[in-house]
């Protein structure tokens, strides 16, 4: 068979097959893509578990702004801190009660931290008003 393929050569047929160069650019744009794929899915992940971390800070939020709306306090400027567990998760949580322009209405901003965090993983505001 050797001496088939060196006279097949030597006659001027075309031999089958690839070249190592051939070969090692292909393995290149396979590792290329391939790089681009895992880099992806990495982020994709990392987002998940962000906006996951973000909504349920936002649910947190949203429950102290009713459980002071339900509460039915009205007081000037002030705040008020507390903890709570959701979503298998500790949070801390910060209410601002501040006065706007009109003397009947208070905006109420609350801040919702993981537990052990400085940066807020969600900010809420809403309005309370005099009845």
């Amino acid at each position: 068979m050797n001496s088939q393929s060196t006279m097949a050569s030597r006659l001027g047929c075309p031999q089958r097959g690839f070249t190592l160069l051939e070969v090692m650019i292909a393995l290149l744009i396979i590792a290329i893509g391939l790089g681009a794929i895992i880099h992806t899915t990495g982020n994709a992940t990392w987002q998940t578990g962000y906006l996951k971390e973000r909504t349920i800070a936002t649910w947190v939020g949203q429950n102290e702004l009713t459980w002071y709306r339900a509460k039915n306090t009205w007081s000037n400027r002030s705040t008020r801190q507390g903890k709570t567990s959701m979503g298998g998760a500790d949070w801390e949580w910060r209410l601002a009660v501040s006065n706007t322009d009109d003397p009947e209405l208070r905006r109420l901003d609350v801040q919702v931290f993981l537990a052990g965090r400085d940066v807020p993983s969600a900010t809420v505001t809403g309005f309370i008003g005099k009845l």
